[in-house]
């Protein structure tokens, strides 16, 4: 189903992000919009922007959440920027992030804006870029900036390793298989690369080194793994699609740790342990960043372990 695209102003182009800093991600971000192009089936973000005043006078029409995406106009995001830009200190070499609530390049049309902001960035600072994306249009990003290549650094989102569970989950993304031919031509080019495994469905956990196979961990600076969070509608929406795909083992899987706090953290642990062992095999085990939300039950145990971060 294609999305209806709306377009809106916002105030701000640079904002504080202690929440991606926490994890090691970044410092700020730059949302080039607040409900993304691709609708993946265990997004969290629709929970928390459908609050938005832009957002809820999509919704006061009688679009469903799913029906459409929400971006900015580009010379929105490129006026906040400059705006904001004036506040970054010469000594400031933190990380922006592009982006936390939508994809950055999920059209042509998404990639030219984040490009121009990403110059923007370049010229004007010294800060650094992550991008982050589901779209192979990512190389547009990365050979449009190549003479900036040694301050941006690319990750693509690869949760799976099943073609099947990409397209009942993530259907509207780039398929996953395009997407790791097109992290292997950064590494392979020498861009500045990072790993993002999630989330990782419980019926994967097993499939830790099909995983990390794909991502190359020793092309990357860093690699971060996450399992499948309790956020708004993302299980239940998850599960949905998985049944409709036929995907039942995946499905029933996902519902039977869904259902039960004991299973859910057996999962997320033994998910964890894989990960850690994976990693510590291949001589990559300070690259990884397992982020996990922690619970009383749990968190002595994530406090303890080289490659977790609790969040």
């Amino acid at each position: 189903m294609k999305k209806k695209r709306f377009y809106y102003n916002g105030k701000t182009g640079i904002t504080r992000t202690k929440g991606f800093e926490h994890k090691l991600l970044a410092k700020y971000s730059v949302n080039i919009g607040n409900i993304c192009e691709f609708g993946c089936s265990f997004c969290y973000v629709p929970s928390i922007t459908n609050k938005q005043k832009t957002v809820k006078s999509i919704l006061d029409k009688g679009y469903k959440i799913e029906e459409f995406s929400s971006y900015r106009y580009k010379e929105n995001v490129l006026s906040t920027i400059t705006q904001d830009l004036r506040s970054i200190k010469p000594n400031d070499h933190g990380t922006i992030i592009f982006c936390t609530t939508c994809d950055p390049c999920a059209t042509l049309e998404d990639a030219d804006t984040s490009i121009d902001a990403i110059k923007l960035i370049m010229k004007k600072s010294n800060l650094q870029v992550r991008v982050l994306s589901k779209s192979i249009l990512i190389k547009n990003i990365a050979e449009s900036l190549l003479s900036y290549n040694k301050r941006i650094i690319y990750g693509l989102s690869t949760g799976t390793s099943l073609e099947e569970v990409s397209n009942a989950i993530e259907q509207s993304a780039s398929p996953i298989k395009k997407r790791i031919v097109t992290l292997h031509h950064l590494q392979d080019k020498k861009f500045r690369t990072y790993g993002m495994i999630c989330p990782v469905i419980p019926s994967e956990v097993d499939r830790v080194k099909q995983l990390v196979d794909q991502i190359r961990p020793e092309l990357c600076e860093d690699v971060w793994v996450e399992a499948v969070n309790v956020r708004g509608k993302s299980l239940v929406n998850t599960y949905e699609k998985l049944l409709n795909a036929g995907l039942e083992k995946h499905a029933q899987e996902l519902k039977r740790v869904m259902g039960n706090k004991d299973y859910w953290r057996e999962y997320s642990k033994k998910l964890f342990l894989n990960f850690q062992k994976e990693m510590r095999e291949r001589g990559q085990l300070k690259k990884l960043h397992f982020l996990q939300y922690v619970s009383v039950e749990d968190r002595e145990f994530f406090e303890k372990q080289e490659g977790a971060v609790c969040l």
